[in-house]
C-alpha cells in the first residue's frame, strides 16, 4: 500500500509540474540569441527553436530576425538588430513570431517598428516589454551576454534586473583578460579585427599566422 501511495504522489507531482509549464517555440525567421539571460545553446534549447518557460517567472529571450529577401532580381540576407522580448510565463505553449519580410518595404516598416508577436497556441496574446539591445564595437555580437548583463542592470524597458551579472565591463584597450574573455586594443579597426580572430585561433593555427606575418617584413 506504502508503494502504491507514493507511486501515486509522485505521478500527481509530476502531472503538477508538467502544468504549470510551457514550451516556446518560433516562426522559421527568428533565431533565439539569449534566453534568461543566458546564451542559447543545446543546454537551455530542448531543440534548436524551443525551451521550456514557467507561469510563476518572467522570462526573457533575445531574439533576431533573419530573412531572404528580394532586391529587384537580386535576393540577399537580413538580419534584424537584436531585439529583447520580456513576458511573463504561462502553462500553455508558446510561439513568438516575426511578420514574413519579403522586399525592401517590408524591411524598411520593421526597421521602423521593429517587434515579435508572442502568442500561446490557443491564439492569446501575451503581454511583452520589448526594446532594441544596442551594441557597440567592431564584432558586436562577440560580447552579447556582457552586453544583455549591462542592459539587465540598466533599468531599461524589457530589463530584468535578475538575468543581471556582477561581472564588470572590460573597457576597451585593457590587455588583462579574462580566462576565456576575448579583449582587443589597436589604433584602428583592422588591428583590432586581427587580434579578436587571432586569440579565437587555436595554437597550431597562430604559429602559422605568426610566421607568415614575419615573412610579410
Amino acid at each position: 500500500m506504502k508503494f502504491s501511495f507514493a507511486a501515486l504522489a509522485s505521478a500527481m507531482l509530476l502531472t503538477s509540474t508538467a502544468a504549470f509549464a510551457g514550451i516556446v517555440t518560433s516562426s522559421s525567421n527568428i533565431d533565439f540569441l539569449a534566453i534568461d539571460g543566458q546564451k542559447a545553446n543545446k543546454d537551455l534549447l530542448k531543440s534548436t527553436k524551443s525551451f521550456n518557460i514557467n507561469e510563476s517567472q518572467t522570462h526573457q529571450v533575445v531574439v533576431r530576425v533573419s530573412e531572404i529577401v528580394r532586391h529587384g532580381s537580386d535576393r540577399s540576407l537580413y538580419e534584424s538588430d537584436p531585439i529583447v522580448v520580456t513576458f511573463q510565463g504561462t502553462n500553455e505553449d508558446v510561439v513568438i513570431s516575426a511578420p514574413k519580410l519579403e522586399n525592401e518595404r517590408d524591411i524598411k516598416n520593421f526597421k521602423d517598428s521593429p517587434s515579435v508577436i508572442v502568442k500561446t497556441n490557443s491564439g492569446k496574446i501575451i503581454a511583452t516589454k520589448q526594446e532594441i539591445l544596442k551594441q557597440e564595437g567592431f564584432l558586436p555580437g562577440a560580447n552579447l551576454i556582457d552586453t544583455l548583463s549591462e542592459y539587465n542592470a540598466s533599468g531599461s524597458v524589457a530589463s530584468v534586473s535578475s538575468f543581471a551579472t556582477a561581472m564588470p565591463a572590460v573597457a576597451l584597450g585593457f590587455t588583462k583578460a579574462q580566462k576565456g574573455k576575448v579583449v582587443v586594443q589597436g589604433e584602428n579597426i583592422a588591428e583590432q579585427q586581427l587580434q579578436f580572430w587571432f586569440q579565437q585561433a587555436d595554437k597550431e593555427t597562430q604559429v602559422r599566422f605568426l610566421n607568415w606575418a614575419k615573412n610579410q617584413k
